[in-house]
């Protein structure tokens, strides 16, 4: 069954379902923001390209004008075209839209230096190197308070691995963050879908954030080691992951770092189903579906009797952006095994529940053009 279930799977991946972030529109987006924030972050519920009034207002201004609009107003415009580059490109800033954000950084830079704003707009563009988490602690020297802080000291905790930074930091994201509810559901999920002591690399804010608040802040799933991808252009975030999984030899570059480490490491290796095509394509022959995360495995691994038992232990929320629409992988690998072992009725129910699920995600054409579903 091996062949069958990675057949079904590599559709979906090469779909990414971040590409789903410019077009999803769900209850939790759409809700008013209560914190001071104008521009909410993806894991916030702003997973949609942003209708934000702050942009519309800068817009509207002629360039002379610009000179004149706050500092915190400049931020949130940065923020905002970011969210939407990421939105509208699969989880990624393409160079075009880069130089227009470092222009906006410029003008930031040049209208308010060293300022709280400065720093931050400073942060986005620079991160993932080292020399972004310096401008960070510089943000926060200017004013501690900021909630734009949050998320960027989280990754900075789990970026250097300081026990007693991450749980004050995963219990201050809890705490103020904001995280939308429905991504704590796909955090408990994707825990539930790895092995214990596995290593798992997860594909940023949406997935990571969460993540390391069940773990650090609520003391679930603790012996797994969450990767956040983005760090592994870090050469010491990578020395340090390849130490904690005690794997053996040198430690890769980036562009090999998890097929290596699936083959140098005894703890199990796992990826999000977040990843991005630039992650997964390149391993498609050694993944298997185990849930909402897949297993990288060298040799053939039996994962269908794993997954039926764990997809009805999830909580599949359909209230959490792009990322609800992967909980249709793993149905449809369910679906065309019981298809082919000739289990009617439980391929009835299967075939029910997805096309309950893709109809209320918008994803029925995606079904059916892939053939998992039937007209």
């Amino acid at each position: 069954m091996r062949a069958l279930a990675q057949r079904l799977v590599i559709p979906f991946l090469l779909l990414s379902p971040y590409q789903a972030l410019a077009q999803t529109t769900t209850a939790e987006s759409t809700k008013p923001q209560q914190a001071t924030l104008a521009i909410p972050e993806p894991y916030q519920g702003g997973w949609s390209v942003p209708a934000d009034a702050a942009k519309e207002e800068v817009e509207s201004k002629d360039p002379e004008s610009l000179a004149n609009t706050s500092a915190r107003h400049q931020l949130d415009l940065i923020r905002w075209q970011r969210n939407t580059s990421l939105a509208r490109h699969a989880g990624e800033v393409p160079s075009a839209d880069q130089a227009q954000l470092e222009t906006l950084a410029l003008d930031l830079n040049t209208a308010a230096p060293n300022s709280f704003e400065a720093h931050m707009a400073n942060y986005y563009m620079r991160f993932p190197a080292p020399s972004a988490f310096q401008e960070l602690k510089e943000a926060a020297e200017k004013d501690g308070t900021r909630e734009e802080l949050i998320g960027p000291r989280l990754v900075d905790a789990a970026r250097t691995g300081e026990q007693i930074a991450l749980v004050s930091c995963a219990k201050d994201m809890k705490a103020r963050g904001r995280i939308a509810p429905a991504l704590y559901q796909v955090a408990q999920d994707l825990l539930a879908s790895v092995e214990p002591g596995s290593v798992l690399f997860a594909a940023g804010e949406m997935d990571a954030y969460p993540l390391w608040v069940e773990q650090y802040a609520n003391g679930r799933s603790r012996d797994v080691l969450v990767v956040d991808a983005r760090l592994l252009a870090d050469n010491g975030y990578r020395a340090r992951i390849w130490a904690l999984a005690k794997a053996r030899g040198p430690v890769p570059a980036e562009s090999g770092f998890i097929a290596a480490l699936g083959t140098a490491s005894t703890r199990p290796v796992q990826l999000s189903l977040a990843l991005g095509t630039k992650v997964l394509a390149p391993l498609k022959d050694r993944l298997f579906v185990t849930g909402v995360a897949l297993r990288l495995s060298n040799a053939p691994f039996d994962n269908l009797l794993l997954l039926e038992e764990r997809w009805e232990k999830l909580k599949k929320p359909l209230n959490a952006g792009p990322f609800s629409q992967n909980y249709l992988v793993p149905g449809s690998v369910l679906l065309a095994h019981y298809r082919a072992v000739g289990d009617e009725s439980r391929a009835s129910r299967m075939e029910h529940e997805l096309r309950r699920m893709a109809e209320q995600l918008g994803a029925t054409g995606n079904l059916l053009r892939s053939g998992v579903l039937s007209h």
